[in-house]
């Protein structure tokens, strides 16, 4: 940043660069803010608008041992045909299993509510269906967010949307550093003149909620883009930190005795002490393993954790992937996804990340309005006189330290 003063050019072109960019996506970066802050609590939201399927369901005397047989045997009387793709354990104890069906309907994957204890069918939804009724809305949010409802191209512009906002943010930190480090330089910087007119303290609003959230800026842009290019961020990473290989081994198919999906994720669990499994991803009929994803004591991302385990039909373990121990790539790719959605901080970083999804729409705001007084300044005052005359317009000048 310092370097800055040493090339006259840099902080206009950055501003010219920072503020197009900006008026072109802030609106889209509001967006992004707004549903991610919504998001860090979409399982309790889920859970309140539907607890007939994610709080417990009343007990009944007929229990079974083996509820993702249970649960596979009811979805499959009920889903015409259809296949499993994965069966996912309750989210709280007594709740519903959930299985997964292969998209249907307009690409969108169906999930399937199941009491296995009872063997009752209990619904279903079309997971990202633009609809807004009590079951579709959370789902609906969440797809919004990750791919503005429009499948794998819309994940991919939000992954790019993740970079542009990379850039913004830097440029932003450019035209905003004190062009002199000192404690008044930095204290204008950094706040907010209530006694001054609009244009300075819509001016100072917008720099000191960019510069004192540049750090959260930052890291949703990059975990957003990890989660949206993680075979490329994974490439990255691995030129500076080891990995393990990309893709979990396919198990060979043997001969002999086939066990059933409950002991095989019963199998995978016991491998770890504390650990429950979450998640059983279902053969598809070429794969001969199932992939069993579990969550340990200790790790980061706790709703459905990182922990995977390849196993066979035979339950020989093929691979294991165990985020507390891997490779050092391996946990820092392990962090990004609960540090993009809060959980890696408790409850204090939901709370502090909710607050903080606040500030794009903030600043998309604030650098709209002092963009049109801008414009209504040039109106009235042609020629160049009017953008020096701006407040925000120059940095480099009456608005830096």
């Amino acid at each position: 940043m310092s370097q800055a003063g040493s090339r006259p050019w840099l902080r206009p072109l950055a501003m010219r660069l920072h503020r197009w960019v900006a008026l072109a996506l802030g609106a889209w970066f509001a967006l992004l803010g707004l549903t991610g802050a919504l998001l860090v609590w979409h399982a309790e939201a889920d859970r309140a608008l539907n607890p007939q399927w994610f709080a417990p369901q009343q007990r009944c005397t007929a229990t079974t041992a083996t509820p993702i047989a249970a649960s596979l045997s009811v979805f499959a009387r009920a889903a015409d045909g259809g296949r499993a793709t994965q069966v996912m354990a309750p989210t709280a104890p007594g709740a519903a299993f959930t299985v997964w069906q292969k998209p249907v309907v307009d690409g969108l994957r169906r999930q399937h509510f199941i009491d296995a204890d009872c063997g009752r069918y209990l619904g279903w939804r079309d997971w990202g269906a633009p609809r807004f009724d009590r079951a579709h809305i959370v789902p609906a949010v969440y797809e919004l967010h990750r791919s503005l409802l429009s499948k794998e191209a819309g994940h991919v512009a939000v992954g790019f949307a993740g970079l542009l906002l990379l850039f913004v943010a830097g440029t932003g930190a450019l035209v905003a550093w004190p062009r002199h480090g000192t404690r008044e330089a930095w204290r204008r910087t950094l706040t907010v003149k209530p006694a001054a007119g609009a244009h300075r303290r819509y001016y100072d609003l917008h720099r000191a909620t960019g510069m004192w959230l540049l750090l959260f800026l930052l890291l949703m842009a990059a975990t957003g883009t990890y989660l949206c290019f993680p075979k490329q961020t994974r490439a990255l990473v691995a030129t500076f930190l080891p990995t393990a290989p990309a893709n979990l081994r396919e198990a060979a198919p043997q001969p002999g005795a086939r066990i059933g999906p409950d002991a095989l994720a019963l199998h995978a669990q016991a491998l770890w002490r504390d650990a429950r499994w979450t998640r059983l991803q279902i053969p598809d009929g070429v794969a001969v393993a199932y992939d069993v994803r579990l969550l340990q004591r200790g790790e980061r991302r706790i709703d459905t954790g990182d922990t995977r385990v390849r196993i066979g039909v035979d339950s020989r373990v093929v691979d294991i992937r165990d985020p507390l121990r891997a490779p050092a790539g391996d946990r820092l790719l392990a962090w990004l996804f609960p540090l993009h959605s809060g959980e890696a901080l408790g409850m204090t970083g939901r709370i502090a990340w909710t607050v903080f999804g606040l500030a794009p729409p903030l600043l998309f705001a604030t650098g709209l309005w002092l963009w049109l007084k801008r414009r209504q300044a040039r109106r009235r005052m042609p020629g160049h006189a009017a953008a020096a005359a701006t407040v925000g317009d120059n940095p480099s000048r009456r608005l830096q330290d």
